[in-house]
């Protein structure tokens, strides 16, 4: 028996097109969508500056605590405002090589404040350390927000 329907279980061009510009349309919605608000940002920043200043004054013992219920409470409001849950720092090729430069700079921040307080005998140089690590927090979650925006726009 032949069949002459153009249905042979195989899209159409005019079916592939519609379900390509779904896609496209999904993307650009959600790049729109990603951006965190500015206070989750900011208080991701203020969080470590404070457990920094928290340990330049020597009474951070609770300030572990404190980080991990902050940023696991941010994470949670984020999710909720934007309707959006992702893994914001590394969903992108672009976010990842910005998070990975903070994460170096943290890190190289963190350890010059701890030397120059606990070896040197500079004080509040953790505390100083901390509120740099904290503005830079501030800068690269927005920048991050802009690189992966881009790359999901551009489908990577």
């Amino acid at each position: 028996m032949e069949n002459n329907s153009d249905n042979s279980g195989r899209p159409t061009p005019d079916s592939a097109r519609s379900a390509l510009d779904a896609v496209a349309a999904s993307q650009a919605r959600a790049a729109t969508r990603i951006s965190a608000p500015w206070w989750y940002h900011l208080g991701l920043g203020a969080t470590l500056a404070l457990v920094f200043l928290a340990m330049s004054l020597r009474v951070a013992s609770w300030a572990g605590a404190v980080l991990v219920v902050v940023v696991l409470g941010l994470g949670y409001a984020v999710r909720r405002a934007t309707g959006v849950s992702y893994e914001r720092y590394t969903s992108t090729p672009g976010a990842i090589k910005v998070y990975g430069g903070y994460i170096l700079a943290l890190v190289l921040l963190a350890a010059a404040g701890m030397y120059l307080e606990w070896g040197a005998g500079v004080h509040w140089a953790i505390a100083v350390a901390g509120g740099v690590i904290g503005v830079l927090t501030v800068a690269v979650g927005y920048r991050v927000d802009a690189v992966a925006r881009r790359d999901i726009q551009a489908g990577r």
